[in-house]
């Protein structure tokens, strides 16, 4: 199921913008959210997106990737507030590579900025990822986790994409999803986003991105305000993924240089997993338990599945 709102391109003037008033030279962006179940927090970041101030053509386009609950009626609403609009509902739903998949096969822009469904964007966000995109095909904004998440909450891990794009797995540095934007052509020079994953896309088509000569450019003004998820249950299971989505990565890319957890590092990651049990008496211990504990056994979990070495 499609729904499409779009303004037919007109012609312009001597002044370099159509009769719409849209400025031509700027860069025609595509910003992609896959979603699903998120009717709770997509209202929120579709109102960060649609009240950026930018003067180029740019399209929004939702993609509802199976959602039970009223994920496409709260994306419908925002329909009569963007020039270019479309929502999409894939008829054969996956994992979120899948839905991200489906947008850019359906969008027009030649820059692509993709976003969650739970986070914002700050005002000048799109403006400032499409003035980076014109000197670089890959890039990663600046992320804050202060503005969304209690402070229990913000201490269970390490911060990412603060200051630099992160190196991950100690092999290559990779922009995470919630904040990545790239040139079309870049994406579909390397197949878009690899379907098969539940989790870890982004590192992966980052790490193919670099292999294919589009290294990751870190812009600091583009700034994204990240939630995390709300309970520890949710915490717990959503590291679990992580770290199960580490060792199918290790499969694909050992080949390339990635190498197995060493096992110091292996006895580290759990020592510092049994010494996260003395703060369980306070919420902010709690979820960093959750966090370690999730990250081990998922690793544990996918060496069990894969049968890999990996843990």
């Amino acid at each position: 199921m499609t729904e499409v709102t779009v303004n037919s391109d007109s012609g312009t003037d001597t002044s370099g913008t159509d009769t719409s008033g849209i400025d031509v030279g700027q860069p025609r962006l595509s910003v992609i959210i896959s979603c699903r179940n998120s009717s709770a927090t997509l209202d929120a970041t579709l109102e960060s997106v649609v009240t950026q101030e930018y003067t180029g053509w740019w399209e929004l386009v939702v993609v509802d990737n199976g959602s039970r609950d009223n994920t496409a009626g709260v994306a419908r609403r925002f329909a009569s507030r963007v020039p270019n609009f479309t929502l999409l509902q894939p008829p054969d739903p996956g994992f979120q590579a899948r839905g991200l998949n489906y947008g850019i096969t359906h969008s027009k822009g030649d820059y692509l900025i993709f976003l969650d469904s739970d986070d914002l964007a700050a005002p000048g966000y799109l403006a400032t990822m499409a003035e980076a995109l014109k000197t670089a095909d890959f890039v990663g904004g600046a992320m804050d986790v202060e503005l969304l998440n209690p402070g229990w909450l913000r201490g269970r891990r390490r911060e990412l994409q603060v200051d630099r794009i992160d190196t991950f797995c100690h092999y290559l540095p990779a922009v995470v999803g919630a904040s990545m934007s790239a040139r079309r052509e870049a994406i579909e020079a390397v197949d878009g986003f690899d379907e098969s994953l539940p989790t870890q896309h982004d590192l992966d088509i980052s790490w193919r991105l670099h292999d294919a000569g589009y290294p990751a450019r870190f812009v600091p003004d583009a700034l994204l305000h990240y939630r995390y998820r709300e309970s520890l249950y949710a915490v717990f299971d959503q590291e679990i993924g992580y770290g199960e989505g580490e060792v199918v990565l290790y499969r694909k890319f050992r080949d390339r240089g990635l190498r197995r957890r060493s096992f110091p590092q292996v006895l580290v990651d759990y020592l510092r997993t049994i010494a996260a049990l003395r703060g369980l008496r306070d919420r902010e211990g709690q979820a960093r338990f959750a966090t370690l504990l999730g990250a081990n056994l998922g690793r544990f979990k996918g060496s069990i599945k894969t049968r890999t070495l990996y843990l």
